[in-house]
């Protein structure tokens, strides 16, 4: 169950459990917007299925909206997840709302998750006044069921990032770091804007599902690329426990190539995590630093893929747009938006992993 904040038409929610999330929110989001939720939709829905599975454990989270706002915040404070929704009363109604944001504050099995924003609308319609109405009060909500240490960065459409840390800042007393964690734009390749299959892989060379033979060999990878983000690195344990996460849900592929002496080497993985209907996320991309250069991707049986490509990664960003994704290298793009998403990092705090 959920609890509403309404200390003006603006409507804040608390959700202690997934469930009660898609319950009262995909209706406002599944067909249009299923791509640009996949940042906390399918991690939602993994979750979702979990408590399915051991309700008593959902039934403790829920009991909390039955005694009051102030005992559901000290509720969820104990809880590693939960999420917050904005809603909008509707223009010549009173009693229909409309969803602006979802706050998912979750975690993994490697640690907490950055706080992660979805809007509900198009970049390009998030106004200064529209943000200002609505990010606060976002902010406010989550101030009263969090400790500051707990925010250690804020991932989301650059507007919404930018509008949220200045919220936090003002009410917490946060300070920013100047540089941004990660800077991206936000693509997609559809069925349609998929480039044609080129030439066969060399003699010698393999693309296939990880399996359990590439547990230690994917964790180097998988460490490297940690450590390449500077902000997010990985013991080679933790690395390990990833790698070995990920093959067993099927969501890691590798491409080995063939050496001078006939072995092979692991060239390249490609991890898409975040899986729903119609939509996959590539959210990690590493090539073996002797292997760089080469040009090859990977594909998933989807309606569309989509994926975050650095600002000042050209190289990427050009074998991306190769393969079909949209809105990338001076290209405009007719079917979709390409977003500018942002994460900035607070200071002081107690740093998670994604």
């Amino acid at each position: 169950m959920s609890s509403l904040n309404s200390s003006s038409d603006i409507r804040i929610v608390l959700h202690t459990t997934a469930t009660d999330l898609l319950v009262s929110v995909e209706p406002f989001i599944l067909p249009n917007r299923e791509r640009e939720a996949n940042i906390w939709l399918p991690h939602a829905r993994k979750t979702a299925r979990r408590e399915q599975r051991n309700p008593q454990q959902a039934e403790s989270s829920n009991m909390a909206s039955t005694v009051g706002v102030a005992n559901q915040q000290k509720k969820a404070s104990q809880l590693d997840q939960f999420w917050l929704s904005c809603w909008s009363p509707r223009r010549g109604t009173s009693n229909a709302y409309s969803l602006d944001f979802i706050l998912a504050c979750t975690s993994s099995l490697l640690g907490p998750y950055p706080i992660f924003l979805y809007a509900n609308l198009l970049s390009r319609l998030l106004t200064f006044s529209f943000l200002s109405e609505r990010i606060p009060r976002l902010v406010d909500r989550l101030a009263g069921l969090v400790k500051t240490s707990r925010v250690f960065s804020v991932f989301g459409p650059t507007p919404v990032t930018q509008a949220f840390v200045t919220s936090w800042s003002r009410q917490t007393c946060s300070d920013p770091f100047e540089d941004a964690f990660y800077a991206a734009k936000f693509s997609t390749c559809t069925r349609d804007s998929l480039a044609p299959v080129g030439s066969p892989l060399p003699f010698g060379h393999t693309l296939q599902l990880a399996g359990p033979q590439d547990e230690e060999a994917a964790a180097v990878l998988c460490k490297e690329f940690a450590d390449d983000s500077v902000f997010f690195p990985l013991e080679y344990s933790d690395a390990l426990k990833e790698a070995k996460e990920m093959i067993r849900n099927q969501q890691l592929w590798t491409y080995y190539i063939q050496t001078p002496n006939g072995g092979q080497v692991l060239a390249c993985i490609v991890a898409c995590t975040r899986t729903t209907e119609n939509v996959v996320a590539v959210n990690k991309v590493y090539t073996n630093l002797t292997c760089r250069s080469q040009g090859w991707l990977f594909g998933q049986r989807k309606d569309s893929v989509v994926l975050y490509v650095a600002h000042d990664n050209e190289p990427a960003e050009r074998a991306y747009h190769r393969v079909g994704f949209g809105g990338l290298c001076g290209t405009p793009t007719a079917e979709f938006e390409v977003e500018d998403w942002l994460e900035i990092g607070f200071k002081n705090t107690e740093r998670g992993h994604w």
